[in-house]
């Protein structure tokens, strides 16, 4: 079940366990973990395009790595809030997913020095793997953002 799924269900459900928050929690911070590895090795992968003369390609890549730092910033937020606390903006947890994103750039940077192919072709698979999540993080950051005008002009 994917982390968007799991959260939709837990919302759906009346009065869930202190069991079913308590592992929506934990779901949602490892997942937010691999979009910040994620966003790292995107970063690196738009530093071989850029470094390659691809200044495009490298920009699509950035944009992709910033949106896995978004989707892992908003399942921390989306965690907060299954644990009690209050909507806060997504930035408040930059000092837990910047550091794990540029490790993970930097991973991928010595992985490819020792020409560890296995490696980065795995990462990006995992990586790809996690777009379509991703995007749906994206778009209920939007929705959350109509809504709120929404409910402003009310």
């Amino acid at each position: 079940m994917s982390i968007s799924a799991l959260l939709l269900a837990l919302a759906m459900t009346s009065e869930p366990s202190h069991q079913q928050v308590a592992e929506a929690v934990s779901e949602a911070k490892e997942a937010a973990g691999r979009y910040a590895d994620c966003a790292g090795f995107w970063d690196y992968m738009a530093s071989t395009e850029a470094a390659a003369g691809r200044p495009s390609a490298a920009e699509q890549l950035r944009n992709i790595g910033n949106g896995a730092q978004t989707a892992a910033l908003w399942l921390h937020a989306q965690a907060h809030i299954l644990e009690g606390g209050s909507p806060v903006r997504y930035g408040t947890w930059l000092p837990i997913i910047t550091p794990r994103r540029e490790a993970a750039a930097l991973r991928a940077s010595a992985l490819a020095e020792r020409a560890d192919a296995d490696w980065m072709r795995n990462e990006g698979e995992r990586c790809q793997a996690l777009l379509q999540g991703q995007q749906q993080a994206i778009d209920a950051i939007r929705s959350d953002a109509v809504q709120r005008s929404i409910d402003a002009q009310n």
